[in-house]
């Protein structure tokens, strides 16, 4: 099959002049071949030479230049704007935008497609909005949750303790529970966690809230569990020991340390800047907002609480009867809000109500 052939009249700067000059220009398949039009001494009403008179390259066509496609320094193509080939020389011609031989010569990428054409445009928006909301919702868990391994759990100690010492100078005040209640808490939990979490380092600490008991408990990376005065004094004993196990869950799954590795581009950044990751980690986690934990991990950490109800032979409803305990003292505080409830580390009250009540349902007896 014969090679097609492109010809057209396009404008040339030849690298030295400011002015143009129109020229004809002859698009083979191995070559680029052009000469000034009309020739000097020709008319402009002179016909243009014909595709045999420029293949032969005569020397009787004053100003015949021909180039390889190779050394061509071809611009991309855009529809209704002339497509610029630069030649060795350092000359340029300007293929007009009407002509198919700037579509041959510089092509179209993906990104000129795209922007030429509107509807093309609107689905490559979809696309990258649907990624954009996969990602957000699904991905960056994935992603975190691949590269948690690959994470010492030394780095969980550190940062961890960075998040008590962070808390403790904010709004963590001593707790005024009695001592006895403490220490007899504090030993049971010790007691179970050896047989429901064994080898795993959990210490049990109380607080107060600066200006108030407050009824919330909390996990900590290196393991400190956290209960705050106004938790225990609504809550009975075998409904902390499940709500300790709620938060042991989320130390034993690390889902704080996991939600720092969602963060992770932001988190390294602020690392090397500070020259301290351990820092900023714990300064993103002492706050109460980043502490709000995705659902597939309270989740988990709730099966960690029903497991231990199980285990340890305690009534199926008993986180059932915690959080409904919770929820009544909020109601007499005037602070039924799902903002506020359980330090934002966890979603509303009554959703936490209704996913014991169905894991106390579904849950099959242990031995």
């Amino acid at each position: 099959m014969r090679p097609q052939i492109h010809t057209a009249t396009a404008r040339w700067f030849d690298g030295a002049e400011s002015r143009s000059q129109e020229v004809r220009v002859r698009l083979s398949r191995n070559h680029l071949e052009f000469m000034p039009w009309p020739p000097r001494g020709q008319s402009a009403s002179s016909m243009p030479p014909s595709e045999a008179e420029l293949a032969a390259s005569r020397p009787s066509m004053p100003g015949l230049r021909r180039y390889t496609r190779k050394a061509l320094r071809v611009g991309e193509w855009w529809r209704g704007t002339p497509t610029p080939v630069g030649l060795p020389d350092g000359g340029t011609i300007w293929i007009p935008a009407d002509s198919a031989m700037g579509r041959v010569l510089g092509g179209q990428t993906l990104r000129a497609q795209v922007a030429g054409s509107w509807s093309l445009a609107v689905c490559v928006l979809v696309v990258l909005a649907a990624l954009v909301l996969w990602f957000d919702r699904q991905g960056v868990s994935l992603l975190a949750r691949v590269a948690l391994p690959l994470i010492p759990k030394q780095l969980d100690v550190a940062v961890g303790r960075r998040v008590e010492e962070q808390l403790a100078a904010t709004w963590m005040r001593p707790s005024q529970l009695p001592a006895q209640r403490q220490q007899a808490i504090r030993a049971r939990f010790a007691d179970i966690a050896a047989r429901v979490f064994p080898g795993m380092p959990l210490d049990v600490r109380f607080a107060r809230q600066a200006v108030r008991p407050g009824l919330h408990a909390m996990g900590l990376p290196n393991g400190t569990l956290v209960v705050f005065d106004g938790l225990a004094e609504v809550l009975s004993d075998d409904e902390l020991m499940a709500v300790l196990g709620h938060e042991a869950g989320h130390v034993k799954h690390r889902h704080a340390m996991r939600h720092l590795v969602q963060g992770a581009g932001l988190l390294s950044l602020a690392g090397v800047v500070t020259g301290d990751f351990t820092s900023v980690a714990a300064g993103s986690l002492a706050s109460a907002q980043t502490l709000h934990y995705a659902r597939d991990a309270e989740r988990e950490s709730d099966a960690e609480a029903q497991r231990l109800i199980l285990l340890e032979h305690l009534p199926n409803e008993t986180l059932v009867g915690a959080w409904i305990k919770v929820l009544e003292q909020m109601r007499r505080d005037g602070r039924v809000d799902s903002g506020t409830a359980w330090l934002s580390t966890h979603p509303p009250i009554n959703e936490r109500i209704d996913g014991a009540r169905r894991a106390a349902q579904n849950a099959d007896p242990l031995p």
